[in-house]
């Protein structure tokens, strides 16, 4: 899933983004990927030059839509195939449903812009990889567009979407077991975690009163908070029923309901669960779902509040219900705490056991990204979802549209994944999740934390400058016994300061970054105009017994003019229990 947002981001901030550039009165040029080199420098693929291996592989990006795709504007190489109807034969030969029936894609450009995100990952090559991008709107399409990729031998399969039902919170369902065909054939699955965090309350029920509302164990009533009008967001319930089949059916049947502030009910779904039958009436459905779509006012003097009904009492404590809320609209400024809020919240939305269809699949690689919208586990069996979290998942197209979310995350991922793959051909699943990631690393015993305003009060220059470069704010400051001042940054110091720091140094060899204003004096005085900031790198020894002097012992000048720049990570509950994914060098990888 895909969070849209139109601020421009920086060079080095910026990943990618959607754009059509005008080239004359009458030709356009299609949508296409920038910063592609930053991209690639950005997840560590710089040791990895091309391989004409890269050009055979086989991806298939499965979507339910790929509006604006147009194999004469070189969105993609000229080997990509869009496939919206699926051959006869296949379709008969597999029980695919009735081979007359079709559906076609929806009007989204969001499976085009998945394809393009791999495709500028992996360097943008005409050659390719070969793209298949298969038409998955509905679930007889969902079923078929796997096969075709089964049939065509794709080596990955991007699904960058999640469906809010169909499973019973641990990986299982029918839909799991048509992904599982897809992996027992050795294709590697990589699947988007989905933007459902703070957005989804699970459950058990305590008990059903005479009424049939179903009260839920720790939680009195389920509120939301619309801070807009005409705010449109669909409400789904989902609960532990889901049978092997698509048509197993269930004879647990609940019901949902909304009441505004008032406690006026102002929207329902009452379907009626059934078990399997030959066909079904008016009004029934084989699936454990509930789903609403309602266009909300802003709240006033209270809340909206969800209401579960029970039809029959074949419910017992380990029967789980999950309640989804997804807004229509972006999340939107609280000016009053100054932070970003949903345009609806979920007022008692519960942590964690966020990851929908099929990202809970045991056999896939769940993708996702730092953010506070990005789905996290664990799953109900208790495995930890996602298995791979990338620091950044921001896109930028030449037309000016940027986006984030998991649905870019995956794509990046499956970027990374192709251009190992084109290096080491057999690499599997399980050798992907497990290489070593990113783990928190502190700032030392040797340095005391701070405020930020105690080193902008003496670096203020330098720290904005830093600021800016990084398209966002510095994560820690601390400072040295001997009064130097240390910032902590999210981004590789080489890689924001590429540019300004001369680096001589081979690539594996660790650097230590210092920044100072040139003021010609051995001591620190405020920058005046015209100054210039100065970069310096120190060699980090590599044993006990080796010494690199610092920069101040060479030039002679004061040592708190400089101030350090260093990476550090999220730690506590910020940071992912996961480990954040860095790519393994071509050493490693083939270790």
């Amino acid at each position: 899933m895909v969070k849209k947002h139109s601020k421009n981001l920086s060079l080095i901030a910026a990943i990618f983004c959607l754009s059509l550039t005008t080239l004359s009165t009458t030709v356009q040029a299609g949508t296409v990927l920038e910063n592609i080199k930053e991209i690639r420098t950005f997840f560590g693929l710089d040791a990895y030059p091309y391989r004409l291996e890269l050009s055979r592989l086989k991806i298939a990006v499965i979507d339910n839509g790929f509006e604006g795709y147009d194999p004469t504007k070189k969105q993609l190489p000229d080997s990509a195939e869009l496939v919206t109807v699926y051959p006869k034969e296949m379709i008969n030969k597999y029980n695919l449903g009735d081979p007359d029936y079709i559906q076609a894609p929806i009007a989204t450009e969001h499976g085009k812009l998945m394809a393009q995100i791999i495709w500028g990952t992996t360097g943008g090559h005409s050659e390719g990889p070969k793209f298949y991008l298969l038409n998955a709107n509905g679930i007889t399409n969902f079923r078929r567009a796997v096969r075709y990729a089964i049939e065509q031998k794709v080596d990955l399969i991007l699904y960058s979407q999640n469906r809010e039902c169909c499973g019973n919170f641990e990986g299982g369902g029918f839909l799991n077991a048509i992904v599982n065909e897809a992996t027992k054939a050795g294709i590697i699955w990589i699947n988007a975690a989905g933007n459902y965090g703070g957005h989804v309350f699970n459950g058990s029920i305590q008990s059903i009163g005479s009424d049939q509302k179903v009260t839920f164990q720790n939680s009195k009533e389920l509120r939301l908070k619309s801070r807009l009008d005409e705010n449109k967001a669909q409400v789904i319930l989902t609960w532990t029923a889901s049978g092997p089949e698509e048509d197993s059916g269930t004879d647990q049947d609940l019901d949902l309901y909304v009441y505004d502030e008032n406690n006026n009910e102002v929207v329902k779904s009452e379907l009626k669960q059934v078990l399997k039958k030959p066909a079904l009436a008016e009004g029934e459905t084989f699936l454990a779902r509930e789903k609403i779509s309602y266009e909300f006012s802003k709240n006033t003097k209270g809340y909206y509040r969800i209401v579960v009904k029970a039809k029959n009492r074949n419910f017992n404590s380990r029967s789980q219900i999950r309640i989804i809320v997804i807004p229509e609209r972006p999340p939107i400024q609280d000016n009053e705490n100054q932070k970003m809020v949903d345009a609806i919240e979920f007022l008692d939305a519960t942590q964690g056991q966020e990851i929908m269809v099929p990202a809970d699949n045991p056999n896939v690689i769940t993708v996702g990204d730092l953010s506070a919208f990005s789905a996290t586990g664990p799953t109900l069996d208790g495995r930890i979802k996602p298995e791979i979290i990338l620091e950044n998942s921001s896109a930028s197209f030449s037309n000016g549209q940027s986006s984030s979310g998991t649905s870019n995350a995956a794509a990046y991922f499956t970027g990374v994944v192709a251009i190992l793959k084109s290096h080491a051909p057999h690499l599997t699943r399980e050798q992907i999740v497990n290489f070593p990631k990113k783990r928190p690393s502190s700032l030392g015993a040797k340095i005391r934390k701070i405020n930020f305003t105690e080193v902008v009060s003496q670096h203020g220059l330098i720290f904005n400058t830093v600021e800016e470069m990084l398209d966002e704010s510095p994560i820690l400051a601390g400072r040295y016994a001997d009064g130097r001042y240390i910032i902590g940054v999210r981004k590789d110091p080489g890689q924001v300061l590429n540019g300004l720091c001369q680096n001589s140094s081979s690539r594996d060899q660790k650097l230590e970054y210092y920044l100072r204003w040139a003021d010609g004096n051995n001591n620190y005085t405020r920058p005046t105009g015209g100054m210039t900031l100065q970069c310096y790198t120190r060699r980090v020894p590599s044993k006990e017994n080796d010494y690199s002097p610092y920069p101040w012992e060479q030039s002679g000048r004061n040592k708190t003019s400089y101030v350090e720049i260093r990476q550090v990570f999220f730690s506590g509950i910020n940071y992912p229990n996961q480990g954040m994914w860095q790519t393994p060098t071509p050493e490693n990888l083939n270790r």
